[in-house]
């Protein structure tokens, strides 16, 4: 079976705008998908304890992840012990490197397409430069859209780069 999982930001829910329209990509590509609530769990390394204890064993994980939610995408991967089998991430304007919370990139072992990273140009939340640097790193493509933060103008574009990644099959 396979699943994909949908991490939310830190200032949003598992119900938000943009995991709804995505989840329901997912769904309709025939993925099984989750929406943990972290809201009330602040701390970064608790969302991602959570997470690789909720994570199913056995399955086959992508992970979809929003701001912080990207940031405990990525170190879930760093993190994650080799019976889950998470085989690659998505990640929306994700919280690296932020001065004043100290969320440095997670190592990260999923290389090429397995990674995908979406950014708004005009995200004053989280500058590009760290997400060009990450898929400089990763070697993986890179989306940059004209929009901000929270990319709800770019929900479709974000859609169907979602859906190409699904349909396609990860090698790590």
């Amino acid at each position: 079976m396979s699943i994909v999982v949908f991490l939310h930001g830190l200032e949003s829910g598992p119900d938000g705008l943009k995991i709804q329209a995505l989840r329901r990509v997912a769904e309709a590509l025939g993925w099984s998908t989750l929406a943990p609530d972290f809201r009330g769990m602040p701390d970064p390394e608790q969302r991602t304890q959570y997470l690789l204890n909720l994570l199913p064993a056995g399955e086959t994980i992508r992970l979809v992840g929003s701001s912080l939610g990207g940031f405990v995408a990525a170190r879930a991967v760093e993190l994650a012990p080799s019976s889950l089998r998470i085989e690659g991430v998505f990640l929306l304007c994700p919280a690296f490197d932020l001065p004043g919370y100290p969320l440095t990139r997670p190592a990260q072992r999923l290389r090429g397409h397995a990674v995908r990273i979406v950014h708004g140009r005009h995200d004053e939340v989280v500058p590009l430069a760290h997400s060009l640097r990450a898929a400089e790193a990763w070697q993986c493509p890179l989306l940059v859209t004209e929009d901000d933060h929270p990319l709800h103008k770019s929900i479709e574009l974000i859609s169907s780069f979602l859906a190409d990644w699904l349909r396609q099959k990860v090698l790590n």
